[in-house]
């Protein structure tokens, strides 16, 4: 037994550092954790390649830095290298550095994005060589002899490095997806002193594994210049990546604003909802699969008129993710330079629920899309969707095409042509959400759409506000001079609908009238639901003598209509749904 403890100390050369000294170092490495960790979730949450290629490589490089500067200083700890810090070598020195980046570069993407356990495995595992090797590399002047090698330090600094990369990274993937989740995980200073603590313990296995030179005494004034130059760079880097990472992020949010205002103007964002873009990003492949993408319709009546027609809904959900927002998931392929690729499967699947619906007789229903500008600007789509619609046998006033006002408006002169080129095809294309953004009335008249579609902040507190009934009164008048259609979206109540049809507008979409259904669940709908709909709904306005009187007058009639057969009118918010 004796033996085997002396057998030991031999090969535990170098002691344990002071306790001074050593807490100095869990507190700075639990620092180290904490910038490193940051600078991962940075990468982690950027969706576009460029973000994500550039975020990587800031972070790499940053990460590989610091942490070897954490390495180096860490040499200072021990009595016995006190002179061996100061004999470091520039060349292996900076050799480490490489190869601490290095290996940085190339596993921080996997580590930061990754949805497979198991490529996260092999890049922390990957990532812990690299700090081994770097270690080794930095101090490879002041080794005695590699052939002598103490295996139990080596296998426990292993051990060490490959759970600390691969835990930290499987938990920082656990956080992300928990913003899926009513609770949001978020990262604790008490798992960060952890880390710090098993860094301290790694480093001075490290340190141990092979027997060093004797070295004869140096300078202490150069041994603390040395000392306070590599903690000078490294805090000087973690500073510089910090403040980039917060400017970058601002860049970031301002790119998704942007381009989401070119699909749904009103979408809101927080980071939470920049996480679970993120996660989309990292499954689109999975996700641009047919099966993935639903349709739902809901449909869209004019009172005064006969027919229906109905607009495409997507609805995207994911084994591991659930449902997922459909604005948030076409974010996450325009980002991702995918929107093109969806849109037209978005199309094909309407296209073919379209042709269905023929098939069994429903000749007169319409339906509308919504798609994206870059889709419609790219070369080729209007004979792509040409040779669709003959592919199917399908009249091309069947389809309308919706984009949002930012998008019709901001692109200008090249948007224009494209409507032209859809209308010379009998392709109708409507404004969504008019009114939401910054619409110039002159463009307006210029503009060869068909129609637009009134956004449900049009209907919020119309019933009682007389300013939001005047204003709808004078888009309605100027629609109906250009000759353009008009659909008030939104309409959830008895109360807004007489407010709408106080102001001339007949035209409906909303949970009044029904929800959003399965494209399986139409051709019911159609035969067995439309017309009693429909006919509730004028009956309720039949009743309306005065715009007063209208919401006294609702109740007794929806009582009835109750009373007389199925719940016709639908007053839901879509939230519940």
């Amino acid at each position: 037994m004796v033996s085997i403890w002396h057998d030991a100390a031999q090969a535990f050369g170098v002691g344990f550092p002071a306790p001074l000294q050593g807490l100095l170092f869990w507190v700075t490495a639990s620092l180290v954790v904490h910038v490193c960790q940051r600078l991962v979730e940075h990468t982690a949450f950027s969706a576009d390649p460029p973000s994500r290629r550039v975020s990587a490589s800031h972070a790499s490089l940053g990460i590989g830095c610091i942490v070897w500067a954490l390495d180096v200083v860490g040499l200072f700890l021990y009595e016995e290298l006190a002179h061996h810090a100061v004999a470091l070598d520039l060349v292996p020195a900076l050799s480490g550095l490489i190869i601490m980046a290095v290996s940085t570069r190339l596993t921080i993407p996997t580590l930061s994005t990754s949805a497979r356990k198991l490529h996260i495995a092999m890049a922390g595992a990957c990532l812990a060589a690299g700090m081994l090797l770097a270690h080794f590399t930095i101090t490879q002047d002041l080794v005695r002899s590699f052939a002598t090698v103490n295996w139990t330090a080596i296998v426990l600094a292993a051990a060490i490095a490959l759970c600390l990369a691969t835990w930290t990274s499987i938990r920082h993937r656990a956080v992300k997806m928990s913003v899926l989740t009513p609770h949001l995980l978020r990262r604790s200073w008490e798992e960060k002193a952890v880390c710090g603590a098993a860094i301290l313990l790694l480093h001075w296995l490290l340190v141990n594994t092979f027997g060093l030179l004797s070295v004869p005494a140096g300078d202490t004034a150069h041994n603390s210049a040395l000392l306070v130059c590599v903690l000078v760079f490294g805090t000087a880097l973690a500073v510089e990546q910090l403040r980039n990472m917060h400017f970058d992020a601002g860049r970031q949010q301002l790119l998704r604003r942007g381009l989401s205002m070119m699909r749904a103007s009103n979408m809101a964002h927080n980071p939470e909802r920049d996480m679970q873009l993120s996660l989309i990003a990292d499954r689109l492949h999975d996700l641009l699969q047919p099966d993935r993408l639903a349709l739902h319709f809901q449909p869209i009546v004019d009172l005064r008129q006969p027919g229906v027609q109905f607009e495409a809904l997507l609805r995207v959900k994911d084994p591991a993710l659930g449902p997922l927002n459909p604005e948030i998931f076409l974010l996450a392929c325009e980002l991702q330079g995918r929107t093109g690729d969806v849109d037209r499967m978005i199309l094909r699947n309407a296209l073919d629920c379209l042709a269905a619906w023929r098939e069994q007789g429903l000749l007169q229903i319409t339906i509308s899309v919504n798609v994206a500008p870059s889709t419609l600007l790219a070369t080729g789509f209007s004979d792509w969707l040409r040779a669709e619609l003959a592919q199917r046998a399908m009249p091309h006033h069947a389809l309308r095409l919706e984009m949002t006002e930012h998008a019709v408006i901001a692109l200008g002169a090249p948007m224009v042509d494209a409507l032209q080129a859809l209308g010379t095809l009998g392709i109708a294309v409507v404004m969504d959400d008019f009114g939401t953004g910054y619409s110039s009335l002159g463009m307006l008249a210029d503009l060869p759409i068909a129609g637009v579609k009134c956004d449900r902040l049009f209907v919020q507190q119309l019933a009682s506000d007389a300013r939001r009934q005047s204003l709808l009164r004078h888009i309605g008048a100027l629609t109906r001079e250009f000759g353009l259609s008009v659909v008030v979206e939104g309409v959830e109540t008895a109360a807004e609908l007489q407010a709408v049809a106080a102001a001339g507008l007949h035209a409906i979409q909303g949970y009044l009238y029904s929800k959003p259904m399965a494209s399986a669940s139409v051709p019911a709908w159609y035969a067995n639901e439309m017309q009693p709909r429909r006919k509730a709904l004028q009956a309720l306005l039949s009743h309306t003598t005065r715009a007063a009187a209208g919401s006294a007058a609702a109740a007794p009639v929806l009582s009835a209509s109750r009373a007389s057969g199925p719940d016709f009118l639908h007053s839901v918010h879509p939230s519940h749904s």
